[in-house]
C-alpha cells in the first residue's frame, strides 16, 4: 500500500512546491498576476492536491497515515500541513479580493490584516491537531492564560488597535483631510495606521495621536463635506449706538473684504445686549481653511475702518458709556488721505469749500471705464467696487472703503478712466469737479505746485487711486509728471 501510494504522494509534494513558485517566477519574468488570477491559481492547485491526498490519506480532515518505509509518515504529515497552508492562503486571498472589489483598501486594511492573522493562527492549530495528531485542548487552555497575560500587558496597545478598527469602519476622516482634534491639535491627516493617526500641524510638526484618544475625542473634519470653511467673529459695540447703524457698518465691512465668499453671503446678528455693550456676531465663509487667518485679518481691519468712519465706538468692559468717536469731517478725510494729506492745511481747506456731498444707492455708477474724467470722489461711508472690463467680463481689482479717494489721478492727468467704480452698498461721498480744481488754483496758485509735489510721492500713492489711466504712466513717472504739470498750467491760465 505504501508503494501504491508513493506516486500520488510524490505528485502532491511536487504540487506543493510548484504552487508558490509559479507566481514568483512570473513576477521575475516581468509578468504581473492580478490578485484574482493568483487566487484562481491557488484554488486550482488546492483542488488537485485534495484529489491526490484522497488517494494517499483518504479525507484530509481525517487522514489515515500509511506506515511504509522509514520517514514516510512524516512525509505524509508535511504534505497534509501544506494542504492546510494552501487553504489558508486561499481564504486570505478571497478576503483581500473582496476588499479590492469594494474599492476601499485603505479603510479596511487593518481588518484585512487582523483576519489574515486569525486565519493563520487557526491553520497552525489545525495542522497540530489533524496533521500531527496532537490534542490541542491543553494547548488552548495554556494559550488562553497566555492571552490574558498578554492582554493585560498590552492593554494600551490593544486599545489603540481596536480603536483603529473602529476608525477604519466609521471613516470619519481620511489622509489629506484637515482635522481638528479636541485638545487643540489641528492639521492635515498624513497617515492612519494600526496604532495612531499622524497629523501635520501648521507649525511644520507631525502630531502622533493614539487611536484610543481619537475614538474618545471630539473631532471636526474641516474638509468634509467640502473644503469651504465657515467661521464667525464677535464684536462688542457701544450699547448706546443705534443697532441699525451698527449692523450697516459691519455689513459694509464684510462687503469690502475680497477674501470672503459671496455665497453664502456674510451675515451680522445681534446676539447679546448688556449695560456695557451690545454683542454682534459676524458670520462668514472662506474657500478653505488655509485662507482663514488672512480673511480674519482683513475683516478685522475693515471693521475697524468702517466703525471709525461711522462714529461707532467699541464697548469698554465695565463702562456704560465708552469714549465717544466722532464721524470724521471732510477736512479730516483729506488730512488722512494718502493723496491730499501732502497738501498744506490751508490748501486742503480751500479744496474743502468746493467739495459737495453725494449719496448713492447700491448699484449706482460713480465712474465708467473709458469715460473722460469730470470729477473725483472722497468716500465717507460705504463700499465701492473697482472693476476692469475684459474678454470674459468685468474683473474685480479692488474694493474701496471710507477714507479713500477715487478718480483723482484721472482728473489730474485728464486721461480716460481705465476702470469702473460701482457702489456695493449705500454710500456717502464728496465730489470735487475738475472745474472746481481750476477755481481753487486761481485762488491759490501755489496749489498747483503742491499738486505737482503730490505726483512725486511715488507709485504707492498713485495705486491707491485705483482709476489711474494705465500702468504705463506708473512705469514712467517722468512722463506722468510732465503731463501733470502741463495740465496744472492749463488749469491756472
Amino acid at each position: 500500500m505504501a508503494a501504491g501510494g508513493l506516486s500520488p504522494l510524490l505528485l502532491s509534494t511536487l504540487l506543493l512546491v510548484v504552487t508558490p513558485l509559479v507566481p514568483r517566477l512570473a513576477h521575475l519574468l516581468g509578468l504581473r498576476w492580478p490578485l484574482w488570477l493568483r487566487v484562481a491559481w491557488q484554488v486550482t492547485a488546492f483542488a488537485l492536491l485534495t484529489i491526490l491526498l484522497q488517494q494517499v490519506l483518504g479525507s484530509p480532515l481525517q487522514p489515515h497515515y500509511r506506515i511504509g518505509r522509514s520517514g514516510e509518515q512524516f512525509w505524509q504529515q508535511i504534505v497534509e500541513a501544506g494542504w492546510w497552508l494552501i487553504g489558508a492562503r486561499i481564504a486570505i486571498g478571497l478576503a483581500r479580493l473582496l476588499v479590492v472589489l469594494e474599492g476601499r483598501p485603505r479603510e479596511t486594511r487593518i481588518i484585512s490584516d487582523l483576519l489574515a492573522g486569525a486565519i493563520y493562527v487557526a491553520t497552525v492549530l489545525a495542522i497540530v491537531n489533524f496533521a500531527f495528531t496532537v490534542p490541542i485542548r491543553g494547548l488552548l487552555a495554556t494559550s488562553g492564560v497566555i492571552a490574558i497575560v498578554l492582554g493585560l500587558a498590552l492593554q494600551s496597545t490593544l486599545s489603540d488597535v481596536f480603536s483603529g478598527i473602529a476608525v477604519g469602519l466609521e471613516k470619519p476622516y481620511k489622509a489629506g483631510d484637515l482635522l481638528w482634534v479636541e485638545g487643540g491639535i489641528e492639521g492635515h491627516v498624513v497617515q492612519v495606521n494600526w496604532r495612531s493617526t499622524q497629523i501635520a500641524t501648521g507649525q511644520s510638526n507631525i502630531a502622533v495621536v493614539p487611536n484610543s484618544i481619537i475614538a474618545k475625542a471630539r473631532l471636526v473634519n474641516r474638509s468634509a463635506p467640502t473644503p469651504m470653511r465657515g467661521d464667525s467673529i464677535e464684536v462688542r459695540l457701544d450699547a448706546n449706538a443705534i443697532p441699525e447703524q451698527c449692523q450697516n457698518a459691519l455689513l459694509s465691512a464684510t462687503r469690502a473684504c475680497r477674501l470672503l465668499r459671496a455665497n453664502p453671503a456674510p451675515s451680522v446678528a445681534c446676539t447679546g445686549l448688556q449695560g456695557d455693550g451690545a454683542i454682534y456676531e459676524v458670520s462668514f465663509s472662506v474657500e478653505s481653511s488655509e485662507g482663514l487667518a488672512n480673511a480674519r485679518t482683513e475683516l478685522f481691519s475693515q471693521i475697524h475702518r468702517h466703525l471709525h468712519h461711522a462714529g461707532i465706538a467699541l464697548a469698554l468692559a465695565g463702562a456704560a458709556t465708552p469714549p465717544q468717536v466722532t464721524v470724521p469731517s471732510l477736512a479730516q478725510l483729506l488730512e488722512q488721505s494718502d493723496l491730499f494729506g501732502a497738501l498744506e492745511a490751508k490748501q486742503r481747506d480751500l479744496l474743502v469749500q468746493h467739495f459737495r456731498p453725494v449719496w448713492l444707492q447700491s448699484g449706482d455708477r460713480l465712474i465708467h471705464q473709458g469715460d473722460a474724467p469730470q470729477g473725483l470722489y472722497m468716500i465717507a461711508s460705504g463700499v465701492a467696487e473697482i472693476t476692469i472690463d475684459g474678454p470674459s467680463g468685468p474683473r474685480v481689482v479692488y474694493r474701496m472703503s471710507p477714507g479713500e479717494s477715487l478718480g483723482a489721478i484721472g482728473v489730474i492727468t485728464n486721461a480716460p478712466f481705465s476702470a469702473s467704480a460701482t457702489a456695493l452698498t449705500t454710500m456717502k461721498a464728496y465730489r470735487l469737479d475738475k472745474a472746481d480744481i481750476a477755481t481753487a488754483i486761481k485762488a491759490d496758485p501755489a496749489l498747483a505746485v503742491s499738486l505737482d509735489a503730490v505726483a512725486q510721492r511715488g507709485q504707492a500713492a498713485l495705486r491707491r487711486s485705483v482709476a489711474t489711466p494705465d500702468d504705463a504712466q506708473l512705469a514712467h513717472p517722468d512722463m506722468f509728471l510732465g503731463k501733470l504739470r502741463g495740465f496744472l498750467h492749463l488749469l491756472g491760465t
